[in-house]
């Protein structure tokens, strides 16, 4: 499991969250950023850095994940192929 998330809420606002090996929450940001970038930018604070990562991006109704590596960039992420979900299947972090 990715240690970090960065999710698009509805607002298409980014935030984003360390997680511990349960899958919890240990800090998260405490304002939603425009662009994944600048949300990636605020988490290197915490310590993040970009080796492992899960984004979750907001697309017409539907989710597209993928997962992150240090050589992937943001853009590459938010062009990724979707995997939608129904709103059933949606999770928050």
């Amino acid at each position: 499991m990715a240690t970090w998330r960065f999710y698009q809420g509805l607002r298409t606002e980014w935030q984003w969250f360390r997680l511990d090996d349960c899958g919890n929450v240990i800090v998260k940001s405490d304002r939603g950023f425009a662009e994944l970038r600048a949300c990636m930018a605020n988490a290197e604070t915490a310590g993040f850095t970009g080796d492992a990562y899960h984004v979750q991006v907001r697309q017409a109704g539907a989710f597209t994940t993928a997962q992150g590596a240090a050589h992937e960039t943001a853009q590459d992420l938010a062009s990724a192929a979707p995997r939608t979900e129904s709103p059933d299947e949606q999770t928050a972090p």
